[in-house]
């Protein structure tokens, strides 16, 4: 490979006769036609490290805005990570590589997490996907080749990641929320064969010292794992993308017949019965369908399995509350739905001072001018606290109280709800509770009046 100091292949004068470019030729035009929402004029991203993949993948499509669309509009993006010595001389060169092209380059810093849960290559990967999002473009375009194709479905079967994690990588990835439309054109393509195009083109890149180190799993992987099945099964590579290949279109089925499932429940919370009725095979994808909507990374199978043991058991129509990732399974009698995971406010006693609501537990309370309300006279102590045990509530004037537990029963709160639930109390006398309402209450004195509305945890669609 030459230096990177012998110059940067200059704007290429025509295009290269190799299949390599025509086959990204071939791949553009049809992502236009399988893709008709892209603008006449799309604007393009590429990540660029300055290594082999991200140069001869900015050179084809330099190519092809010389050739064949000039409406193309090209931006090259670095990330700085900051974690080598080199750093800064990949970022000039990268710098220097798209100006020599007429591409923009913006370099992007980020701080990398050193203590990050998943290990310092997460901690990058996830400072670099924030780092290459953003508008001004339409689509983002990466590098990655049938090699780390092949390395993605091993690394992911190893750690059983099951049929959507065998999928690999998807040469298509449609926009979604804060996440740009992502292109791999080269997933086909071996390195080798990208190898050979640089070479004919007399492109240089840099070469990344931290690829060689073997601590990492995927380097472990590319370095020695994969060569060594390649000796033996030559074409190996190839032979792992059209698995992923396979498993993505078998993902596809699966979500496709979770929709199914899904449309047949209707809207939660879900007759508890008919999630029963399925296969435990149908009832755990749907599950996965499900968490797949509201956090990136499923839970183990191991604990899916247990939830489904708790879930099909008798007992949990008596109330069962299941952490799964970022999101609460949730049985109560008949019916199932699913919440966030997420912490609970503070629930200590506390003096209403007039404001419109008042965060508690893992829901609020809300405050609401209304002439048919409760009244609470001018200079009340109105205070919410916590259920001790044993209080009674009358909710109509003609029939006695009521233990708070029978209300619930009654109201069909979930048992883990029932201990975070406020209860008011104005002047010493109990006058209100949540998920139950507002009890009879003559001997309070006569003031202005206030519904009370408690929104309890989010429960998800």
């Amino acid at each position: 490979m030459p230096s990177t100091d012998t110059a940067i292949a200059a704007q290429p004068a025509g295009p290269l006769f190799d299949p390599l470019f025509d086959q990204l030729t071939a791949a553009w035009t049809a992502l236009q036609h399988a893709q008709p929402g892209l603008p006449p004029a799309p604007q393009l991203r590429v990540a660029l490290s300055g290594g082999l993949d991200s140069v001869v993948l900015l050179h084809l499509l330099v190519l092809l805005r010389t050739h064949l669309a000039p409406q193309l509009g090209l931006e090259a993006v670095h990330v700085h990570h900051g974690l080598l010595p080199e750093a800064d001389a990949w970022a000039d060169f990268c710098v220097r590589c798209s100006a020599a092209w007429d591409v923009p380059c913006r370099v992007q810093r980020v701080q990398v997490a050193r203590q990050h849960p998943g290990g310092l290559e997460a901690a990058a990967r996830e400072a670099r996907h924030w780092a290459l999002e953003g508008p001004d473009a339409d689509l983002l375009v990466l590098a990655h080749h049938q090699d780390d194709q092949a390395e993605t479905v091993l690394f992911r079967i190893l750690r059983g990641a099951g049929v959507r994690g065998a999928a690999g990588m998807a040469p298509w990835l449609p926009a979604g929320p804060g996440r740009l439309a992502r292109w791999r054109p080269l997933l086909n393509h071996s390195k080798e064969t990208l190898r050979r195009h640089a070479q004919a083109a007399g492109l240089v890149w840099v070469e990344d010292p931290s690829n060689q180190d073997l601590h990492y799993s995927r380097n472990f992987l590319r370095q020695q794992v994969l060569p060594l099945i390649q000796r033996r099964f030559p074409g190996v590579a190839g032979g792992f993308a059209r698995l992923g290949r396979l498993a993505g279109e078998a993902d596809q089925m699966l979500t496709e017949l979770a929709q199914l499932d899904q449309a047949a429940l209707g809207s939660a919370p879900w007759a508890r019965a008919a999630l029963l009725a399925l296969s435990s095979a149908r009832r755990r994808n749907l599950w996965r369908y499900q968490l797949s909507r509201i956090q990136a990374r499923l839970p183990e199978e191991d604990q899916l399995l247990e939830a489904e043991r708790q879930f099909c058991a008798d007992a949990a129509r008596a109330g069962v509350q299941l952490a799964l990732g970022r999101g609460l399974l949730c049985c109560y009698r008949e019916h199932w739905w699913w919440e966030h995971a997420r912490p609970a406010a503070a629930t200590e006693a506390r003096v209403w001072l007039g404001e419109p609501e008042i965060a508690w537990g893992r829901g609020r309370l809300r405050f609401i001018p209304d002439p048919a309300g409760l009244p609470l006279a001018p200079g009340a102590r109105v205070e919410i606290r916590l259920r001790a045990g044993g209080e009674r509530l009358r909710l109509h004037p003609a029939r006695p109280a009521r233990s708070l537990k029978n209300l619930y029963q009654e109201a069909g709160i979930p048992p883990w709800e029932r201990p975070l639930l406020p209860v008011v109390w104005v002047d010493g006398v109990l006058a209100w509770v949540g998920g139950v309402g507002a009890g009879v209450c003559p001997e309070l004195a006569e003031g202005p009046r206030w519904r009370l509305v408690w929104e309890g945890p989010n429960r998800l669609p």
